[in-house]
């Protein structure tokens, strides 16, 4: 067995037979590293092909192919123990990122623009209009709600990310020579975009905060998915040949990633 888990891949096929199959199980354990508990999420999938390591604000992910043994995975975790203590360590020295405020003169992001949250109450119906002094109004009916007003605010990046995506991909799918795939939006926490077999890509609609060449690199790099899903050196090739500052781009999002989130 590799760290790969090609052979538990391959024994992994006979569940398609069943008439409920399970394809995705998640376990808590915990391992020592270097004399240090570690707590992580096991998730076995039976769609899952090599041992992937994820850290982030949640902590350790183990992501393995079905019938990998509990004795390889904890070798592979100890063979990849200096990354991930360090990168632990990286999470636990990140401030949390503060809280909006969603009321009125609240700063907000636009394609890296700064505007202005206006809260204005309405008794008939929310509605948001950007304005073109850089105001972004929400008229409620609750303006003393934050949790209200968010939510309009989140409807309106939404319908704006629902155009603005397609028109970028639109633009970078043929220089990388690929079909258009299915766009969905994504609202996820942890996750910028992603990409998957069936030719779909979701992109997070937090990204509407970021300058245009932000959202562009997304995109460039889930688009380079359909041709190579990994970062392998061929996978960053294909991105550099449609968006070559992706290595800046990708330092500038990280930067700014727990703000954006944030919304």
């Amino acid at each position: 067995m590799d760290r790969n888990g090609s052979r538990a891949a391959r024994d992994g096929a006979d569940l398609t037979g069943d008439l409920f199959p399970v394809r995705e199980v998640e376990q808590p354990r915990t391992i020592v590293l270097r004399g240090r508990e570690v707590r992580y999420l096991l998730k076995r999938s039976a769609r899952r092909r090599r041992i992937a390591f994820l850290v982030d604000e949640t902590g350790l992910s183990v992501q393995v192919p079905w019938r990998v043994g509990g004795h390889v995975v904890e070798e592979e975790i100890h063979k990849a123990a200096r990354w991930i203590l360090a990168k632990l360590e990286e999470w636990s020295r990140r401030a949390p990122a503060p809280r909006r405020a969603w009321t009125d003169g609240a700063a907000l992001d636009y394609l890296g623009r700064s505007i202005a949250l206006a809260v204005v109450h309405d008794p008939v119906a929310t509605l948001v209009e950007f304005k073109p002094e850089g105001l972004l109004e929400v008229r409620s009916p609750t303006p003393d709600d934050p949790a209200a007003v968010r939510a309009a605010v989140i409807r309106w990046y939404r319908r704006h990310a629902e155009r603005h995506f397609p028109d970028r991909v639109d633009h970078y799918a043929p220089l990388l020579k690929v079909e258009r795939p299915r766009i969905l939006l994504s609202g996820a926490t942890t996750r910028w975009g992603s990409c998957n077999g069936k030719r779909e890509v979701r992109l997070n609609y937090r990204l509407m905060q970021a300058p245009e060449h932000i959202v562009d690199y997304v995109i460039a790099h889930e688009l380079a998915h359909l041709l190579h899903l990994n970062h392998s050196k061929r996978f960053w090739n294909a991105v550099g040949r449609i968006f070559p500052e992706y290595e800046a781009a990708r330092t500038e999002l990280a930067a700014v990633s727990q703000h954006y989130m944030s919304l």
